[in-house]
C-alpha cells in the first residue's frame, strides 16, 4: 500500500537544515497539487498573490500583460471578486513573443484604459509574467513610457514563477512595487507604519493600543488608507514596524530612499514570546509597554477551549495566519498534542523544529508538495482537531478551521481568536464538513452586484464613444478564457495517469484552482514541474526526466502526460525528445501535448483527444474482443461520446444523465468522464460515436479512418438549457461552444411554428467547423467584437454565458444564461 512521505520532529532536527531529505527539497521532485501548493507555488493564485498585492494602493488599477492563461484565475469566480474593475488583460500571442510587440502596445493600452474609466486611478500597475522574465523586458522603461501616454504613475509588478525560490521571490518584489511610489516628506516623530500585510490587522490587536501608549498618534497601513493622498502620507512616518518577512526588502528601501528605520515583530502563538517580543520592542524605543489585561484575555481563551476539548489531537497546516511549527510549538507548550504538520521547510523556521523535538518528539511533518501527498490517509492519523485549509483538505470529517481570514490575527488578540474559533468549531454542529471558514469581507456590496457594477461602469462611456483607441488583445470587461493548457489536463484527468504540467508553478495554479471543478471534490496525480530560471535558461530537461521518473515509481499510474505551457513555449521545447527521453526512464507511455497558452481551451483538446486514442485505442486487441463479445451477448448498440469535459458541457453530472438516458438498445461510453483508460483501448468496439463538442471532431475522423466507426454530432441534452419563451419572429444570438449553440438552434427551431420568420445566428469565442456552420454564423476574436454585435444587431433573445450580460448594459432584449464553464468557470448559479 502506498504512503504519503513524512518525517518526525526528531528526524529531522538529526538531519538538520542542511541536510533536509529530498522528499523536503520542492526543486528535486515534482510538485503535488494540494490547496496548500496552490498557494505556495503560484504567484498569482489564491489569497493575496502578485495580482491582488499589487492593487493594494488605493484608486489602483492593474494591466495584467501575459498570455490569456496568466489573467484566467482573476475570474469572476475566483476569490477577487471585489476586484473585478481593477483588472484589465492585454493578452500575448506567440507573434508578440518573437517580436515583442506587445511592449508597445502597452501604452496605448494603459491610455485607453484610463480614457474608458469614470474616475481616474492614482496609479497603473502593470502585471508581467515568466514569459517577459525569459524574454529579458526592460519593464522599468516601458512603464516611463506608459507614464508619459496617460499622464499618471505606473509601476511594474512581477508575477514571475520561475523565481519563487529566488533571493526576491514575486510576494517580496510587489511589496517594494506598493511603496515605490511614495516621495520624501517631512517626518513626524508620531506617525509610525506597519508593513507586510495586505489587509488590516483584527481591530482589537493590542499593538494599537501600546503604539498609542508610546505617543503614535497615527498608524499607516495601506490597507486601511482611504485615498491616494493618504497613500502617500506613509513617507511621513517615523519609523516602519515589519510583521512579515516578505517585507524586508520594502523596508530597506524605506530606510535607503526614504530615510525611515525599521523595526521587525514577528507573528507568534506563543505567550511568553509575544511577551519577550514587545520587552524587546519597547526597549528599542525606550519605555516599557504594559499589555497585561490583553495577555490574560489570551490566556483565558485557552483555558475555556480547554474546558470544552481536554484532549484534542492537532494536525497543523501552512494555509493558515500562522507559521505551522511555531504554532504546533505554541500549542504542545500549552499542554496539546500535535500529531502532523503539512508545511514547507525554511532555514527560519527550522528553529521550531529543534524546540519540538524536545517536546514532540514523534510528530510527524509532511512536505505538502511531495508527490505521496497524493496517498496521504487520515484514518491512523488519530487527528481530532485541524488548522489550516491544507490540513482541512487532509481532514475533511474532522473538525476545524481554514484560519486564514483577512484580517491579519496578531500577538495575543491572535491567540484569544485563535482559540475562541476553535471552541466554536468543537461546540457547533454544521451541515456536512464541519469547517469553519471565518473570512471577513471587505465592503458591504454583495459580489454579484460588484460585478455588475463593474461592468456597468467599465462600459458606460464606451458604448456612447464614437471613436475609441482599437489595441488587438485589450480586455476591460471580460477575463481570459480556460486556455489549451487547461482544456489538455481536462481530457486526461479522470484517466488515471500521471499529469505533468510543464511550468513553474503558476499554470498548474490556474489548471487547479479555476480550470479544473473535479479537483476540488477528489485528489488527482496532477503535478507541476516546478521549472525555476535557471531550468528554463539552460534548458534543463533532463531534471524534468529525473522528476517524473522519480514520481513513476512512486505512483500507480498507467501513463504520464507531459503538457506545454507558455515558458517551454519560449525556450522551444522539442517535446519528442522530451517523450523519448522520458520513456526510457520510465516504463509508462508517455503522452506530450505542445500547448502553449496562448491558444483556448477547445485547441488543446483537440491535441489531448487526438493523442489520446492514436496513442490507445486497439492497442489491447484482448480486451477489445472481450469488449465485442460483451456487446455482442448484451445486444446492445454501444455509442462512444467524444468530448465530454466541464469546459464544454459545464455539467459534472453529464456522464450520469448518459447513464439514465440508456434502454435495452444503447449503452454509453462517456470518454475521459468516469471512463477509464480501458475503455479508450477498446474505443475501437463502438458501433457508433457520438461528437457532443469541436474540439473532439478529428477524434472522430480519426476513428472512423482506423476502425470504421460512424459518428454524429449533437447534444442530446439541450432542452434543458432553453427556457420556455416565445421564439417567433424573433432575432436570436446564441453564443457558446459550436455544438451546443447547434443545438440550441436546431431546438428553437423545432418550437417555433413560423421558423422562417424566426432568425437565428450561432456565433463563438472557440472553434467553428465549416462543416457545422451556416451562412451568417461568426467568430469572435476580441471584446469588442461581442459589443459591436449585440449593440448593432438588434437581437431579441441572446443566449450566452452570464459574464456576458452586462457587457452591453444598453441591451434591451432577453438575456438567456446558459453556462459556459470555459468562458466563466461557474458549474452552478450560486
Amino acid at each position: 500500500m502506498k504512503k504519503a512521505y513524512f518525517c518526525t520532529a526528531e528526524e529531522l532536527e538529526q538531519r538538520g537544515k542542511d541536510n533536509l531529505p529530498k522528499q523536503f527539497q520542492s526543486g528535486e521532485h515534482l510538485i503535488y497539487s494540494s490547496p496548500a501548493t496552490l498557494a505556495f507555488n503560484s504567484p498569482g493564485a489564491e489569497g493575496f498573490g502578485v495580482k491582488r498585492a499589487g492593487l493594494a494602493v488605493p484608486g489602483s488599477i492593474m494591466l495584467i500583460v501575459a498570455p490569456g492563461c496568466c489573467g484566467r484565475n482573476t475570474s469572476m469566480i475566483s476569490s477577487m471578486k471585489e476586484y473585478n474593475n481593477r483588472f484589465f488583460y492585454l493578452c500575448m500571442d506567440e507573434t508578440d513573443i518573437v517580436t515583442g510587440r506587445h511592449l508597445k502596445k502597452i501604452p496605448k493600452a494603459v491610455a485607453s484604459i484610463c480614457e474608458s474609466l469614470e474616475k481616474k486611478p492614482s496609479v497603473v500597475m502593470i502585471c508581467i509574467t515568466c514569459v517577459d522574465a525569459l524574454l529579458g523586458t526592460d519593464m522599468e522603461r516601458v512603464c516611463r513610457k506608459a507614464e508619459e501616454k496617460a499622464g499618471l504613475p505606473v509601476r511594474p509588478c512581477y508575477m514571475y514563477a520561475l523565481t519563487r525560490e529566488g533571493r526576491k521571490p514575486p510576494m517580496v518584489h510587489v511589496r517594494q512595487s506598493l511603496y515605490s511610489l511614495l516621495e520624501p516628506g517631512r517626518k513626524k516623530g508620531n506617525v509610525v507604519n506597519l508593513l507586510g500585510y495586505f489587509s488590516p490587522l483584527v481591530d482589537d490587536c493590542e499593538l494599537y493600543t501600546l503604539l498609542q501608549e508610546a505617543g503614535v498618534k497615527t498608524i499607516h497601513e495601506i490597507s486601511r488608507c482611504e485615498d491616494f493622498e493618504e497613500y502617500k502620507k506613509m513617507s511621513e512616518a517615523n519609523f516602519n514596524l515589519v510583521l512579515h518577512p516578505e517585507a524586508r526588502f520594502a523596508a530597506e528601501d524605506f530606510h535607503g530612499r526614504l530615510k525611515i528605520p525599521f523595526i521587525e515583530l514577528r507573528r507568534l502563538y506563543q505567550i511568553d514570546k509575544i511577551g519577550s517580543q514587545y520587552q524587546a520592542f519597547g526597549a528599542a524605543l525606550g519605555i516599557e509597554f504594559h499589555a497585561e489585561e490583553q495577555k490574560k484575555q489570551a490566556q483565558e481563551a485557552i483555558e475555556r477551549f480547554r474546558e470544552v476539548c481536554p484532549d484534542p489531537v492537532f494536525a497543523i497546516g501552512e494555509c493558515a495566519n500562522a507559521d505551522p511549527f511555531e504554532l504546533s510549538l505554541a500549542l504542545v507548550k500549552y499542554g496539546f498534542k500535535v500529531a502532523e504538520i503539512y508545511g514547507t521547510i525554511t532555514g527560519e523556521n527550522f528553529i521550531y523544529i529543534r524546540q519540538l523535538k524536545k517536546l514532540s518528539q514523534q510528530t510527524k511533518i509532511f512536505s505538502n508538495m511531495e508527490p505521496t501527498m497524493l496517498y496521504y490517509d487520515p484514518s491512523e492519523s488519530g487527528v481530532t482537531l485541524t488548522i489550516g485549509k491544507d490540513a482541512c483538505y487532509y481532514h475533511p470529517n474532522t473538525k476545524g478551521i481554514h484560519w486564514n481570514e483577512e484580517r491579519q490575527p496578531f500577538g495575543y488578540a491572535g491567540v484569544r481568536r485563535l482559540f475562541e474559533a476553535l471552541k466554536q468549531a468543537v461546540t457547533e454542529q454544521t451541515e456536512g464538513n464541519v469547517l469553519q471558514k471565518q473570512v471577513e469581507v471587505i465592503g458591504s456590496k454583495s459580489q454579484e452586484a460588484i460585478a455588475e457594477q463593474s461592468q456597468e461602469s467599465l462600459f458606460k462611456e464606451e458604448v456612447d464613444k464614437k471613436e475609441d483607441v482599437y489595441v488587438r488583445g485589450l480586455w476591460k470587461g471580460l477575463t481570459p478564457f480556460a486556455p489549451d493548457q487547461s482544456g489538455a489536463a481536462s481530457v486526461f484527468y479522470e484517466l488515471g495517469g500521471i499529469l505533468v504540467i510543464c511550468d513553474a508553478g503558476g499554470c498548474t495554479g490556474n489548471v487547479c484552482g479555476f480550470d479544473e471543478p473535479r479537483w476540488f471534490g477528489e485528489r488527482s496525480a496532477i503535478f507541476s514541474a516546478g521549472l525555476r530560471d535557471m531550468d528554463a535558461i539552460l534548458g534543463r530537461d533532463d531534471r524534468l526526466v529525473a522528476k517524473l521518473a522519480d514520481a513513476a515509481e512512486k505512483i500507480d499510474a498507467n501513463f504520464a502526460a507531459v503538457i506545454g505551457t507558455p515558458v517551454p513555449a519560449v525556450i522551444a521545447t522539442d517535446y519528442r525528445a522530451l517523450q523519448r527521453m522520458c520513456e526510457k526512464k520510465t516504463n509508462l507511455p508517455i503522452l506530450t501535448v505542445d500547448t502553449n497558452g496562448m491558444e483556448l481551451y477547445d485547441v488543446g483538446e483537440e491535441k489531448a483527444w487526438l493523442t489520446l486514442f492514436k496513442t490507445f485505442a486497439g492497442k489491447d486487441v484482448a480486451s477489445q474482443k472481450e469488449a465485442s463479445e460483451e456487446d455482442d451477448s448484451s445486444k446492445k448498440m454501444k455509442i462512444g461520446v467524444l468530448g465530454l469535459t466541464p469546459h464544454d458541457v459545464s455539467d459534472l453530472n453529464i456522464e450520469e444523465k448518459f447513464r439514465k438516458s440508456e434502454n435495452g438498445n444503447t449503452h454509453y461510453i462517456c470518454y475521459g468522464m468516469r471512463a477509464g483508460i480501458d475503455k479508450v483501448k477498446t474505443a475501437g468496439s463502438a458501433d457508433k460515436n457520438l461528437v457532443v463538442a469541436p474540439a473532439a471532431l478529428e477524434t472522430a475522423k480519426y476513428l472512423e479512418k482506423e476502425f470504421g466507426t460512424p459518428y454524429e454530432v449533437g447534444y442530446p441534452f439541450v432542452d434543458e438549457l432553453i427556457p420556455e419563451l416565445d421564439y417567433e419572429r424573433k432575432k436570436i444570438l446564441i453564443i457558446h461552444q459550436q455544438v451546443i449553440a447547434n443545438a440550441i438552434r436546431q431546438e428553437i427551431r423545432i418550437r417555433s411554428d413560423e421558423q422562417q420568420n424566426t432568425e437565428v445566428t450561432v456565433a463563438s469565442w472557440f472553434m467553428m467547423k465549416s462543416e457545422f456552420s451556416e451562412e451568417g454564423d461568426l467568430s469572435l476574436k476580441e471584446e469588442k467584437d461581442y459589443c459591436k454585435l449585440v449593440q448593432n444587431g438588434n437581437y431579441d433573445i441572446v443566449f450566452a454565458d452570464e459574464n456576458m450580460r452586462g457587457l452591453v448594459p444598453g441591451f434591451k432584449g432577453t438575456f438567456v444564461n446558459v453556462r459556459h464553464f470555459a468562458v466563466s468557470g461557474k458549474l452552478q448559479e450560486s
